[in-house]
């Protein structure tokens, strides 16, 4: 591990974010120079790190990809497919709301989906908080 010194200000920045985000100064520092990373032009395409998931509800199977660096997951079968939610919550409620309309679509997305090649829940990926 190597060490970095920063102005106070830029800490306290780089705290702020960390904290907003749930995660440890160094994954923050991550998570914006994997951002930043894929603007340069001489850069080769980054491989999809999505992860494929799947969800069975009203005896539907719905399969999507999550994105661990951004928590998003797209939904790529189904009625919903190709539309992407900000969190795998988000997903779930649309994916409740779609095939039960008659109940609260309420869900924990990270208990909802589960990774396809494993079959464990998502909840495996999520970051510490």
């Amino acid at each position: 591990m190597v060490k970095v010194d920063v102005a106070i200000a830029d800490y306290r920045r780089l705290m702020l974010l960390a904290r907003a985000w749930r995660i440890t100064p160094g994954d923050a520092v991550s998570r914006l120079l994997d951002h930043f990373e894929g603007e340069l032009p001489e850069q080769t395409p980054k491989v999809d790190q999505r992860l494929p998931v799947h969800a069975i509800y009203a005896d539907q199977r719905v399969e999507g990809l999550f994105d661990p660096r951004n928590e998003h997951l797209e939904i790529t079968t189904g009625p919903l497919a190709g539309r992407t939610y900000r969190s795998p919550s988000g997903a779930a409620v649309a994916v409740v709301g779609l095939h039960r309309k008659s109940v609260n679509p309420n869900r924990n997305g990270w208990t909802f989906w589960s990774l396809t090649e494993t079959g464990e829940l998502l909840q495996t990926m999520r970051s510490p908080r």
